[in-house]
């Protein structure tokens, strides 16, 4: 069989069939790439609706993790999810802001968990004592800050006599940090706090002395000062300088 001739009837030198092939090959792999980019667009388009567009994902619950009760269908509640929109559109920031402004949670994240649920996980405030205001109480935490209004006071809180104005949270925190750092042994002879600002929280014992703590710094310390001073008659008992205590009649 005779080869493949040129217009000119000759049959092609070897040098220009390969030329030739490469040439058909090289079109073969412009196409099949083509066809590829085409392809992977379309993929991610489709991916893209299906997760940003369609109800395949769409926000279906809305979990609330560290805690429960009343408290977790607030949070839930505050929260305003969204149901029925994709997830990836759903403005997590957007609800943790919304559930901070509760006062009761010391933290808050949102995170989404495919395929249709919000985990909003929170983390309570730890109350440390009760506050009176008038006819009401306040619960308050080690940060100062008031949550928890009641009518009723609070079951096994100590109590702590602060102000709760806005701008006299430095002075609540001192108050219940001290309570919070109490040792027991000391606890045990305290019938009420008082905090009148962030160096001068004082103690009233359950035999009516009184004793000036100061902050909650050196708590330990103080403790062990006082105890010993406790050993003399007196009115008042300073030890918010434990290295020059004072004993006052």
């Amino acid at each position: 069989m005779s080869g493949a001739r040129t217009a000119t009837g000759r049959r092609p030198s070897p040098a220009a069939s390969r030329f030739t092939a490469r040439r058909r090959r090289s079109r073969a792999r412009r196409v099949l790439a083509v066809l590829a980019v085409v392809t992977g667009v379309a993929a991610v388009a489709g991916a893209v609706w299906l997760v940003g567009w369609s109800d395949v994902t769409a926000l279906e619950e809305v979990r609330v993790d560290g805690a429960d009760g009343e408290l977790a269908g607030r949070v839930a509640q505050v929260a305003e999810a969204p149901v029925g929109e994709p997830l990836i559109r759903v403005d997590t920031d957007a609800m943790a802001a919304r559930v901070r402004d509760l006062p009761e949670l010391a933290s808050v994240s949102v995170a989404r968990s495919w395929p249709r649920t919000i985990v909003v996980s929170v983390t309570p405030r730890v109350a440390t004592a009760a506050i009176p205001d008038g006819d009401t109480w306040w619960l308050v935490d080690v940060t100062g800050l008031l949550f928890g209004e009641t009518s009723e006071q609070p079951a096994n809180l100590p109590v702590l006599d602060a102000p709760v104005d806005a701008d006299a949270e430095a002075t609540r925190a001192a108050g219940a940090a001290v309570l919070d750092g109490l040792p027991s042994t000391v606890r045990d002879l305290v019938g009420a706090v008082s905090a009148e600002s962030e160096a001068d929280v004082r103690l009233e014992l359950v035999d009516g002395a009184i004793v000036r703590w100061g902050g909650p710094e050196l708590a330990d310390r103080k403790a062990e000062v006082l105890l010993t001073l406790l050993d003399q008659e007196g009115s008042t008992y300073d030890v918010s300088a434990p290295e020059r205590p004072a004993v006052i009649p």
